[in-house]
């Protein structure tokens, strides 16, 4: 996992350099005098604050806004939600989070996100703001390892012969997700292979199900029957549920916790990212200090002293257990009034993309980002995601065409497979197949359907969207384009479709992790709340300094937000618009 090459640091940074050395000079003797990692880890501390000489600048209105975006911290939601609605599109700059687009010697952006860590902002201008979420260390650890199977799950169900689109992003692009899912996809491969091959399950077995609205109920697959309650008679074969951080479908909690991936991306991961210290830093020097800091109490202390003076500077830093409070803090500071107006599609002019690579639909036709789909709403993620969609667009090469080729070759593929498996599913009723096998025939085809369903879905959307991006060509880029509601409500809006979406996906894609009981895996507040406290307190003690740094960030919003309140510019958000009762519905 090698760090990628920073760019070349201009001569004028010299002097900060020189200034940064002095000012942290006693820290690093404290260090020394310690003993901490030998001559050669004291090297590498020296020449990391040599390179970290530029620091957040404070937010004057004109300077560029970084979001140093944590995964599994609703940095989407705040970025998506926040930040893009609160910023003109003309000021945007391209995505980012697969790798950086901009022109650092000229950009003409001035809203950044990315999975970067702080090493980036090395490259950008000297002047460029810093904003931040942290997230409780043990929720945020539990939040990646919840949805790193859940995508992992999703792509159990891709068809045959799956090619990545060549001008989408999908999650497993992104850092970290790039690494994680990887490892559960193999993970999970041979363990659901092992529980698929078991007996099937018994006619009268019941199982416990979870409803959209979280309520329980109770499933006969055999009878293909569903109820609220049980008789004591139908209690009796009730199997019991699957404990989602412990089941042999994937790897447990507990064990994954001691493994290097997780030690490596995920334990004091917001420390890591804060320093610029992670896996994908653009400090080349990143995974040796990273090492020293690992192996030696006397230099992590140092650094976290680092990393808790550095997000002092941030034009602001918030915590996604106090994600409103976070939202009106950040748009105080940032001068985005939440009664002022939120803004439509569109971002930063091709002329600030760099020219190494082909130009995106975007770059080619100038006019910014096209609308989301139906349904997506202003961000097509979830308050607490960082999916980036088996779909999302992201630019690619220029073109949809070989995309929509490939969607309608899997099409035709899967019908074919449909049409085979209908085959045999009626050939063998008529030849008195036994129950049993019958099942399994039913599941075959049953599965089979719902992969065209999807692919089919997936072409027709892909064809939209060749057609609307063809469309947007012929016609100039609509600009600062306003939406309808103020900023705050906008966020809620933004944030209620996202959590939406994200919902269902999680809910379809764990379809795919259950036993031939039909026992399936949920991840929910109930199953958080279950696991053993010595493991928590593990994990608490595996992320001691993501526990300081997140109790400084919280700290800090207060004052921020206490700040703004006597300077007259807290706004609180507009209440969320309140959905219409439901009726009980039928399980």
């Amino acid at each position: 996992m090698a760090a990628r090459p920073r760019g070349a640091a201009a001569a004028a940074l010299a002097l900060l350099a020189a200034l940064l050395l002095a000012a942290t000079a006693p820290a690093r003797g404290a260090a020394a005098a310690a003993g901490g990692g030998g001559s050669n880890c004291l090297s590498v501390l020296s020449e990391f604050y040599k390179f970290n000489a530029k620091e957040a600048a404070p937010f004057t209105g004109e300077n560029m806004v970084y979001f140093l975006h944590i995964p599994r911290t609703a940095g989407r939601t705040f970025h998506s939600c926040l930040l893009r609605l609160g910023t003109p599109g003309r000021r945007r700059c391209p995505k980012a989070y697969d790798h950086l687009r901009i022109d650092f010697d000229v950009p003409s952006c001035f809203m950044l996100s990315s999975h970067d860590d702080f090493s980036v902002v090395e490259r950008l201008p000297a002047n460029t703001a810093v904003v931040s979420q942290l997230r409780d260390p043990i929720d945020r650890f539990l939040s990646a390892y919840e949805f790193a199977i859940e995508v992992a799950a999703r792509q159990l169900r891709r068809a045959r012969g799956y090619t990545k689109p060549r001008n989408r992003v999908v999650t497993d692009d992104v850092w970290p997700w790039s690494y994680l899912i990887p490892y559960f996809v193999n993970d999970i491969k041979p363990r659901m292979a092992k529980a698929k091959a078991e007996p099937l399950v018994a006619p009268g077995v019941w199982s416990e199900q979870r409803a959209d609205d979280g309520r329980l109920y109770y499933w006969n697959k055999f009878q293909n029957t569903s109820k609220w309650s049980l008789s004591a008679e139908e209690r009796k074969h009730l199997v019991p549920n699957l404990d989602p951080y412990n089941n042999r479908l994937f790897m447990p909690l507990a064990e994954f916790i001691k493994q290097p991936i997780a030690t490596e991306l995920l334990h004091n991961g917001e420390f890591m990212q804060v320093l610029g210290l992670t896996n994908y830093s653009h400090w080349d020097k990143a995974a040796e200090l990273r090492g020293c800091l690992l192996a030696d109490k006397a230099i992590a202390d140092e650094l976290l002293d680092f990393a808790l003076r550095r997000i002092e500077r941030f034009a602001h830093v918030g915590a996604t257990d106090k994600l409103f409070e976070s939202v009106e803090s950040a748009a105080a500071s940032l001068g985005m009034p939440l009664d002022g107006p939120a803004y439509g599609a569109g971002e930063a002019s091709a002329a600030n993309v760099e020219r190494t690579r082909t130009l995106t639909w975007a770059e080619a036709m100038a006019a910014g980002e096209p609308q989301q789909h139906a349904g997506g709403g202003a961000a097509a993620s979830a308050a607490d995601d960082d999916a980036y969609g088996e779909g999302s667009s992201a630019g690619g090469a220029a073109g949809d065409a070989p995309d929509v080729h490939q969607l309608a070759g899997a099409a035709r593929r899967l019908r074919a497979d449909v049409s085979a498996k209908q085959l045999r599913w009626n050939d063998a009723i008529q030849s008195s197949a036994d129950q049993a096998q019958l099942r399994e025939l039913r599941g075959e085809l049953n599965a089979a359907r719902a992969e065209l369903s999807d692919a089919q879905a997936q072409l027709v959307s892909a064809r939209s969207e060749e057609a609307r991006q063809r469309e947007l060509m012929l016609r100039p880029p609509d600009k600062d384009k306003t939406l309808e509601l103020s900023l705050g409500a906008e966020f809620h809006r933004c944030a209620t479709r996202a959590q939406a979406r994200n919902k269902g996906r999680k809910k379809s894609s764990l379809l795919n992790l259950r036993l031939n009981d039909y026992r399936q895996v949920y991840f929910s507040k109930e199953d958080r709340a279950a696991i053993p406290p010595a493991l928590i307190e593990e994990l608490k003690a595996m992320n001691a300094l993501d526990v300081r740094l997140h109790r400084r960030a919280l700290e800090l919003l207060e004052k921020r937000r206490a700040d703004s309140a006597a300077a007259g510019k807290l706004q609180k958000l507009p209440p969320a618009a309140s959905s219409k009762a439901k009726g009980k519905a039928n399980p």
